[in-house]
């Protein structure tokens, strides 16, 4: 395989995993204002379930089958590469046929998990969702299979334009089954938009599997008499092999999520509140601010994407002041991206909230704005995360971060169970919980570059300077729009405060020089930016 193509691949790859999580976050706003709070809760707690069983499917099967087809046709064994395709399918079959009739069949079961036992209408209602979105466990298992393959053999855009079609299908047949629903109830109508989930993945399996089989002649290579030299392990346990790890990997927040759903509603239950009071409370936090809190989380996803390659490079060729470099320019990022967006979100908290979800009401917006100023400051500790995530697996090291974060979950049950015991902070005790994961993850990631690396921390150039220019920002933010409230709307003095401090941090990350010439080295298109920070370009 060409280099060029392998870069292009990741490119394209990368540019749709952005485009698609951005699809992704602004479908649910006006979902959520369609269906209304109940109807949120029921998508989002098998939604939880859903991620999950994913995992199993989606994330070590098609990277082991990317690796191991992309091994043998890089040597020429075209053959071989078909005949990992093949077993992973049926392999991935067998997953999807598994988990589709686990969650259909179980989903009394799954649903009386997050409910007290005499909820059972509760229980019943969930129950739909969970059945609504079954099939599509099925549809994704095997799309994997060809998603993998095709990775393998370099051919990017076929995932590309099912994963950009997936969340287009979702938007629009999610969105129309919700509202054709919603006079049944808001578990019809939530149970409507998860129909619109499975209807999606089918159309991507679809259009997949159409890609596969029009570039289908183009992976078959003449005859050859050549013996290439394979593992003689059988090829379904080399796949396992890989994927295991990975797979165990990526449940981590997933299986935190479930314990989250699983948790609050019993524990408020608890200490008094009604299971739709309880209910009500976890979804305002879970489909409301969570879903706010994430999104400057595309970001630093785009971060960390363009730092593994870097530093592993780096690493191979045992440039240690490079990969220090990078590192830096990684935890650098990461605050100058996430302390602005967690100040921002502090100080707006209740205007941004009540401008994306106009259907909540007055007591519904004021519950969750505490619930936002609480949560926002893990903005900050999951920027951290992300972009310390990909640094660390750069050097070598994917397992380091993953129990730094298995680390954060057991502190995130503790300290939930802990607070929210407590009746006067209740639902508030599930917002601290998550601050302390990814504040723990996040400082225990730092402590293990800084000892791996020796790198050294300029504390006024990383933190100093971000924290005090997002605080800057905040003050002029907060007192712009207590004055425009006065005199126009809520929605137009919020998006005119949001601009000022974008144009004030703006101001401050360049007139402080955050990133020097090395940093911008690192960013993609940054070298445009040295002319403007007053740097100018190095030659190479």
């Amino acid at each position: 395989m060409e280099k060029r193509s392998f870069v292009a691949g990741a490119a394209v790859l990368a540019a749709a995993g952005l485009l698609v999580k951005f699809i992704g976050a602004v479908y649910h706003i006006p979902l959520a204002n369609l269906v209304g709070v109940d109807a949120m809760r029921y998508y989002d707690i098998v939604y939880r379930y859903y991620t999950w069983l994913l995992v199993i499917s989606s994330a070590g099967l098609p990277t082991a089958i990317s690796k191991l087809v992309s091994e043998r046709v890089t040597l020429g064994d075209y053959k071989g590469g078909r005949q990992v395709f093949k077993t992973a399918f049926r392999l991935l079959l067998l997953v999807g046929i598994f988990t589709s009739l686990f969650m259909y069949f179980g989903a009394d079961l799954l649903s009386g998990i997050s409910y007290p036992k005499d909820a059972s209408l509760e229980i019943a209602k969930q129950a739909l969702s969970f059945r609504a979105l079954a099939p599509a466990l099925l549809f994704v298992s095997l799309m994997c299979a060809y998603r993998g393959y095709l990775q393998g053999m370099q051919q990017m855009t076929g995932t590309a334009v099912s994963q950009i079609a997936e969340q287009l299908f979702k938007l629009a047949a999610g969105f129309a089954l919700a509202k054709l629903l919603l006079p049944k109830g808001p578990e019809y109508a939530a149970m409507g938009a998860l129909i619109g989930v499975s209807i999606s993945e089918f159309f991507a399996l679809i259009i997949i599997f159409v890609f596969y089989i029009r570039r289908r002649q183009r992976f078959i290579e003449p005859q050859s008499t050549q013996k290439f030299q394979t593992s003689s392990l059988p090829i379904s346990r080399q796949i396992l092999m890989i994927a295991v790890p990975v797979t165990i990997g990526a449940s981590v927040m997933p299986l935190t999520g479930i314990l989250d759903s699983a948790l609050i509603i019993r524990t408020l239950e608890g200490i008094g509140y009604s299971v739709e009071a309880a209910g009500e409370a976890y979804s305002l936090l879970y489909s409301y601010v969570t879903r706010v809190i994430n999104m400057p989380a595309v970001l630093t996803v785009a971060l960390a994407m363009s730092l593994v390659p870097a530093i592993s490079s780096y690493t191979a060729k045992k440039e240690f002041r490079l990969v220090k470099s990078a590192a830096l320019t990684g935890m650098k990022l990461a605050l100058i991206i996430g302390t602005p967006c967690a100040v921002g979100l502090y100080v707006l908290a209740e205007p941004i909230l009540g401008m994306l979800y106009s259907s909540l009401t007055k007591v519904q917006l004021s519950v969750a704005s505490d619930l936002m100023r609480t949560a926002c400051v893990g903005v900050v500790f999951l920027s951290l995360v992300q972009a310390l995530t990909g640094v660390i697996q750069g050097l070598g090291k994917p397992y380091v971060p993953v129990i730094n974060l298995v680390f954060g979950g057991f502190l995130k049950v503790v300290t939930l169970l802990v607070l929210m015991r407590r009746p006067e902070i209740n639902i508030q005790g599930a917002a601290v919980s998550t601050v302390v994961c990814y504040g723990a993850a996040g400082i225990l990631d730092i402590v293990y570059l800084v000892r791996k690396t020796g790198l050294r921390l300029n504390i006024f150039d990383v933190f100093i300077k971000p924290i005090a220019s997002s605080a800057l920002m905040g003050l002029a933010v907060y007192a712009l729009y207590a004055f425009l409230i006065a005199h126009i709307s809520p929605t137009l003095a919020t998006l005119i405060a949001v601009m000022l401090g974008v144009a004030l941090y703006a101001a401050a990350f360049i007139g402080l020089r955050m990133l020097n010439t090395e940093d911008l080295a690192f960013i993609p298109g940054g070298s445009r930016l040295k002319a403007l920070m007053g740097q100018p370009k190095r030659k190479r």
